[in-house]
């Protein structure tokens, strides 16, 4: 026991000498230096960003980046993961009158600096139905702010996120800030279905704070099934803006002679669009627009036809009259008559033929005649032959024949 504690006063006695040895040796004159030296060096480095950025006539901004670009990005960084946490949470959270108005709000505040962020948010966030109108909505305000990014997002098929229809979409976010811009971009796409539908797309901006000159922008479109829908939206803002007047300036004013883009296609297909309309506030005026045009070439079968339809409420018969007391020279009323009197036909085959037995008949009512002898056919085969004696066009009396005449088998 006693050797034990001699033996741990020894090592004691050992670390206090060497303790007081180090302190002996570091002499006031080498920390001096020391820390002169850290001065010295702190004192360079100050001066050094000093001659780079000191205060020389144009160099405020540069140094005031260059300051900016030393500092560390945290404050960023923090922002636009607020930004992309505020919308993925957003984006799934079950409450939707939350969810539009937290993603709405987020959209009006839009700017081409956190556009990527909300990309990249819904880029990591999974698909369905609400989500991909929640990014339809984000195209058309990306293209509010940044039409020529977001136009080429939407336009590339290697796009994660896109969907289809965007490019119209983001056409049409371009067009509601700078329409002119939009235009041009349109003009340049040379697939002829991209650009067709692009075109509606402006035309829809358009429609909402120029009317006219999105009317004469639809003219500028190919005959196509977007043109059609430009010519429907048309219509309907010419009803609400300008009433049926409005609707009836508009067919009056196309020229359907202009054969670049077909506008007699154009101007017939606007021409039903106006039927429909303006009949439904007032029929009679759209029976006597038809009426006063019906020899025009811009009036077709269908147009006619459509219009028959707006004459009575009750009576179909009422409804093939006034096709019939068209003037002859109409071309397109042979096909409309024969068209509505096979409803006719199906609706009352007994009042059909009393009606077409009270005619004068004659070339426009041929397709009307053999649709009846067809009817026929089936149970009084010899009076459906004689309708068919009754038709005037020689070709279409053969073949009405030849279908009701049963073929002899070769022996």
């Amino acid at each position: 026991m006693r050797k034990i504690i001699l033996i741990n006063c020894l090592w004691a006695a050992i670390a206090t000498s060497a303790f007081f040895v180090g302190k002996k040796d570091q002499s006031p004159s080498s920390s001096k230096n020391s820390n002169s030296a850290d001065v010295s060096r702190s004192l360079a480095s100050n001066e050094k960003f000093k001659s780079s950025t000191g205060n020389r006539p144009g160099q405020l901004g540069a140094t005031k980046r260059t300051q900016k670009d030393l500092q560390p990005k945290s404050d960023t960084l923090s922002l636009n993961g607020v930004t992309n946490s505020k919308l993925k949470n957003a984006l799934v959270d079950s409450d939707p009158i939350r969810r539009n108005a937290t993603i709405s709000q987020m959209l009006l505040e839009l700017t081409p600096a956190n556009a990527s962020e909300m990309l990249a948010a819904f880029e990591n966030s999974p698909g369905g139905r609400e989500n991909d109108r929640h990014f339809n909505d984000f195209i058309y305000a990306w293209a509010r702010v940044s039409g020529e990014e977001a136009i080429k997002y939407a336009m590339d098929p290697e796009s994660p996120r896109r969907t289809r229809g965007d490019e119209m979409t983001a056409i049409s976010g371009w067009a509601a800030s700078d329409p002119n811009s939009a235009m041009q971009f349109v003009d340049s796409v040379e697939n002829t279905d991209t650009r067709q539908w692009m075109h509606l797309g402006v035309t829809k901006e358009m429609i909402k704070t120029d009317l006219d000159s999105a009317i004469a922008y639809s003219e500028k479109n190919v005959k196509s099934r977007a043109r059609g829908e430009q010519m429907d939206r048309i219509a309907d803002a010419l009803m609400q803006q300008r009433g049926e007047q409005g609707v009836i300036d508009w067919i009056n004013g196309i020229d359907h002679n202009v054969k670049e883009n077909d506008m007699l296609s154009y101007k017939q297909h606007a021409t039903k669009q106006a039927v429909d309309r303006i009949a439904r506030n007032d029929r009679d005026k759209a029976i006597q627009f038809i009426t006063d045009n019906a020899t025009e070439q811009f009036i077709d079968s269908d147009t006619l036809e459509r219009t028959s339809r707006y004459v009575s409420r009750t009576s179909i018969a009422d409804e093939v009259q006034w096709l019939a007391d068209l003037p002859n020279e109409v071309k397109g009323q042979r096909h409309a008559l024969g068209e509505r009197f096979e409803e006719f036909i199906k609706e009352d085959f007994a009042g059909a033929g009393e009606w077409l037995s009270s005619q004068p008949l004659g070339p426009a009512y041929d397709e009307a005649i053999q649709d009846y002898a067809m009817s026929a056919a089936k149970d009084n085969p010899e009076a459906a032959l004689a309708w068919v004696d009754r038709i005037s066009d020689d070709r279409l009396r053969n073949y009405t024949l030849g279908r009701l005449t049963p073929k002899q088998k070769k022996e």
